[in-house]
């Protein structure tokens, strides 16, 4: 049953180091912390990169399987969500009242991804598989993690990363700056074994080329951006990937896939005038001018 909210007070200023919806997590997270030039690299890299970069591509997830991020606020309705997979143990949405905004959508694709923030109860909803189901919303599977936490925790990803964690939103390509690791999936992630800060595993590869879930991945520091042609959008992404790297927090369905918000006013099956004004093209865009296989896979 949807319950409205009827406070009109505004959330209290939060401390410094804490996260916000625009650049969510504790300032100590490792997805806000930068890499050293001098992080060793993986002895098994150049085999593992070779692989993953094989297309030359880092697709950019813009559409289908892009993560669709609400902000709610103090009227926002407010539902018990319950989830549809009894036997993975009690739901995580169990005791919440969720706020979900009038008109959301979750992404096209089969994960049916969606975030709400809420700022006041400083909690991020991260929904699998989200659907609505009369006047309430169900959902496969998912995950509250805290605004302020590491963007590590629950079930919401393979790897346990929050799903909100990584995501390059529509703003930062406007500004031209992600301040960030980026989140990464590909079709090559090991079975079994994992690196911290991952939690778990969803791969199902056995090759001695795979990539485990929480490995991070950076561009080579010795890539000179300036002498490339790239886009506005290619040369964000690149520059974060030098800056902040990426983590391989999710198995997908092709060689690298690169996570990014979903432009929520855009058209059914356009990427937004934001992507499209920095040089994205499509859902799926290679970004081809990005160097893919100057990456490094980080030791542990």
């Amino acid at each position: 049953m949807t319950l409205a909210g009827s406070s009109t007070t505004t959330p209290p200023p939060v401390p410094a180091g804490t996260g916000t919806a625009g650049v969510p997590f504790t300032s100590t997270s490792t997805w806000r912390t930068a890499l050293s030039t001098a992080t060793p690299v993986d002895p098994n890299s150049a085999n593992m990169v070779a692989y993953a970069a094989r297309n030359r591509a880092g697709y950019a997830n813009l559409v289908q399987y892009a993560v669709p991020i609400y902000v709610a606020t103090t009227s926002t309705p407010r539902y018990s969500v319950a989830c549809t997979i009894s036997s993975w143990g009690p739901c995580p949405f169990t005791g919440h009242q969720i706020p979900i905004p009038s008109g959301a959508v979750p992404s096209p694709g089969s994960d049916g991804a969606m975030v709400v923030i809420d700022e006041a109860s400083r909690n991020i909803y991260e929904f699998w598989q989200a659907r609505q189901s009369g006047a309430s919303w169900v959902s496969s599977w998912g995950a509250v993690n805290s605004l302020d936490g590491s963007g590590w925790g629950g079930a919401s990803t393979g790897s346990g990363a929050s799903r909100l964690a990584g995501v390059i939103r529509v703003a930062e390509i406007q500004q031209g700056s992600i301040t960030h690791a980026l989140a990464l999936q590909t079709d090559n992630v090991c079975a079994s074994i994992y690196r911290a800060p991952a939690l778990k595993t969803d791969g199902n590869s056995t090759a001695t080329n795979c990539i485990p879930e929480g490995a991070r991945v950076r561009l080579n520091p010795s890539v000179n951006l300036a002498s490339l042609s790239l886009t506005p959008a290619e040369r964000t992404v690149a520059t974060a990937l030098q800056t902040y790297g990426a983590y391989v927090m999710d198995r997908g369905g092709s060689s690298i896939s690169v996570s990014f918000e979903r432009d929520t006013t855009a058209a059914a099956n356009s990427i937004g005038a934001v992507y499209q004004s920095a040089g994205l093209r499509w859902d799926y865009d290679s970004m081809p001018d990005i160097p893919w296989s100057s990456l490094q896979v980080l030791a542990s």
